[in-house]
């Protein structure tokens, strides 16, 4: 134990009570010294209070940083200076000379806000200068982009006015307005009479860009197409030209034929043969494409070659683009075009069908493959077999005649119960579509093998049940579509490519009107004019061009980059309607979910295209009567007829379906699906 507070010495065991065998305990451990507290800062003398009239800024300026969140103040805060407290003290009005000086204050027109304001004055002068050029003011959010040629007008156009601005004499010196900076807001005075005169020098220079963003003047306003008359040369031009086909003198009527069809249904291997029975392709031609396509380990693919001359199509096995070529039957000249079956490219098949005055429906006969392109789409997919979605496509775009071509039925042993089983899947399908019953034909045919192609079946299995029409015959059974030469130029750019005669060559068929080398006809939505410089039908130059025919023309006096697919060719006079909204009688098909007001959509009409909303649902239509069951419904699902309202994101080059066939349907896509398809019954212009 410890005695008189020392330890323990275990050194000596033997006495405990000897007081050497005891230590001295070693002293507690001292308490550290409590904490100086800071010298607190000192406290900044209040800010003399603001005079009434002491702007934000000048109280910004002088006035000490806000407190921290725990109430200290931030570092750096200094007392204010006397010249900070004068400036908050000072009072700050905006025209001080008038209470000084009485006489100035008379002069002095301040703003009673009963007349519109320099801005309500600058938005009226744009507002009426679009009003007079619609077209014009329109172009430039039309084009898919402005021209180089507007651009570089427009370019020189600021320059002009950069050095007029840096010409004018200098209202002040550097000293002057250094001195007038230094003394704030006080010299400041407000006149009208400036602000007028900016208001008309503004209205004047949006006309001015307008019309160079056009690169030309706006085209005249538009007149009613029971105005037009044509040019007397070209009127008998084109009655001269109807007559000799009238009467045989070599001259065959035409027609544009595309072909649809599911994937791999064997639509260009068809085809491609064709064009060899025809006499089109020799045999070396054929004998290096089958060499070719042998090599590349595609073999079966040789007769699709014919058509499928791109890489990327030989490489994917699948047409990609619309393929065109010409030949001649007995008694049709035949501008055939070949449209992608897959999913990914309707848009492209859409541009070519949009062209057509007939189609071939091709159906693989093969076991399961008709099941599999015509399947009905599945919730929640991207769509189904793309036989129905062609046909119904087909039939939106204006083809009212189509020709049913079932192939690959060598697959399973020409079996005439499986031909009659399609035909009584798909034909009722096709009438609810909107085919007549008249208008389609029903026949089998076999691409590798050329049977029932041009001569009838040869293989004695097809030929023991088939003795009705080749596809030649069919073909000839189509009836030509009427040519609307009696009305002014529509020619819907399909392509553009730049021509070594110093123009531009743009393709497309002519849906009304006619052409001939030196023609002036205007380019929307782009606004500018132009001249014909030559044609092109079927690869010959030609000295007319009517509508119905596909032609090559080739432009002078324009940029290439102010025409693209979607333009239009028209008559100067009578130019199409640049519509920014419209109205069209559609009948709703797949939908994964009800259409509703505001839906975002792709628009396809004609070669163009451009993504846009459903603005408005006007009325649901009894589907078989048209008559209007209900006023404004809050949604559409499959199978309804209805009228609704399109608001393209861009303004479009549009009909309405009674003066243009093909300028006046529309098909509304959505995530790779088509929901709607129509005709276009009111237009509404930027200008309505």
């Amino acid at each position: 134990m410890a005695r008189n507070n020392k330890y323990w010495d275990e050194d000596d065991l033997d006495d405990w009570e000897d007081e050497d065998d005891y230590e001295p305990a070693p002293p507690p451990p001292k308490k550290p010294a409590p904490a100086k507290p800071k010298p607190k800062a000192p406290k900044l003398p209040a800010a003399p209070a603001a005079a009434a009239g002491a702007s934000a800024l000048a109280r910004a300026l002088v006035d000490p940083p806000p407190n921290r969140p725990n109430g200290r103040q931030q570092s750096g805060a200094k007392p204010p200076s006397s010249q900070a407290a004068q400036i908050k003290q000072q009072q700050h009005v905006l025209v001080p000379e008038s209470a000084q000086n009485p006489t100035a204050a008379g002069s002095v027109q301040r703003f009673a806000f009963d007349k519109p304001s320099p801005d309500d004055a600058v938005l009226a002068a744009q507002r009426t200068t679009a009003a007079s050029s619609p077209a014009a003011g329109t172009a430039a959010a039309a084009a898919s982009g402005p021209s180089r040629a507007a651009a570089k007008q427009h370019h020189s156009l600021q320059q002009q006015q950069q050095q007029q601005q840096a010409q004018a004499p200098q209202m002040q010196s550097g000293a002057e307005a250094a001195a007038g900076l230094a003394g704030g807001m006080q010299d400041l005075t407000v006149s009208t009479q400036p602000a007028q005169d900016d208001v008309a020098a503004a209205a004047q220079l949006q006309g001015v860009q307008a019309a160079a963003l056009a690169g030309a003047a706006p085209p005249k306003a538009r007149r009613p197409l029971s105005e037009y008359r044509p040019d007397a040369d070209l009127a008998a031009a084109c009655k001269a030209a109807a007559a000799a086909e009238e009467a045989g003198g070599g001259a065959k009527p035409r027609l544009h034929l595309v072909v649809l069809g599911h994937v791999d249904a064997g639509k260009s291997t068809l085809m491609g043969r064709m064009l060899y029975e025809l006499g089109l392709i020799s045999d070396k031609a054929v004998h290096k494409t089958q060499r070719d396509a042998a090599a590349s380990g595609k073999g079966s693919f040789a007769w699709a070659w014919m058509l499928d001359e791109r890489p990327e199509e030989r490489a994917r096995g699948v047409t990609v683009d619309v393929a065109t070529t010409h030949f001649q039957t007995l008694a049709r000249n035949v501008t055939l075009l070949d449209a992608p079956g897959h999913r990914d490219f309707v848009p492209n098949m859409i541009a070519g069908a949009a062209q057509a005055d007939a189609a071939l429906l091709i159906v693989d006969g093969s076991p399961g493959g008709f099941e599999a392109g015509f399947e009905p789409a599945a919730p929640g997919s991207l769509g189904g077999g793309q036989t129905r979605e062609h046909a119904q496509l087909a039939r939106s775009l204006g083809v009212e005649q189509v020709a049913v071509v079932v192939t690959k039925l060598d697959t399973c042993d020409f079996d005439q119960q499986r031909f009659h089983s399609i035909r009584a899947q798909l034909e009722p399908f096709l009438k609810t579509c909107g085919f007549r019953e008249a208008a389609m034909q029903w026949l089998p045919a076999v691409g590798p093998s050329g049977d029932n192609l041009v001569k009838p079946p040869a293989d004695p299995r097809l030929a023991a049940w088939w003795t009705g029409a080749t596809l030649a015959h069919a073909i000839d059974s189509f009836q030509p579509t009427h040519r609307l030469t009696d009305k002014p130029l529509r020619l819907p750019v399909s392509d553009v490519s730049r021509s070594g005669k110093g123009g531009v060559t743009v393709g497309g068929k002519l849906e009304g009107g006619a052409l001939r080398p030196g023609s002036r006809v205007l380019v929307m939505p782009s606004a500018q004019q132009a001249t014909v410089k030559a044609l092109e039908v079927d690869g010959k130059a030609v000295s007319l061009t009517r509508a119905g025919d596909s032609a090559d023309v080739t432009l002078a006096g324009i940029d290439a980059t102010a025409v693209g697919s979607g333009s239009v060719l028209c008559h100067p006079d009578f130019p199409v309607q640049l519509v920014t909204r419209f109205e069209a009688q559609v009948v709703v098909l797949d939908v994964a979910v009800p259409i509703l007001k505001g839906h975002q959509v792709t628009i396809h009409a004609h070669t163009a295209r451009e993504s846009g909303r459903i603005s408005g649902l006007v009325s649901l239509l009894n589907a078989k009567t048209g008559e209007v069951q209900r006023s404004k419904p809050r949604c559409l699902f499959k199978g309804q007829a209805a009228v609704v309202e399109v608001t393209p994101s861009r303004p479009m080059c549009l009909e309405a379906n009674t003066d243009y066939t093909a300028l006046g349907r529309v098909a509304l896509r959505d995530c790779g699906r088509t929901i709607a398809v129509g005709k276009i019954t009111r237009l509404a212009t930027a200008d309505q």
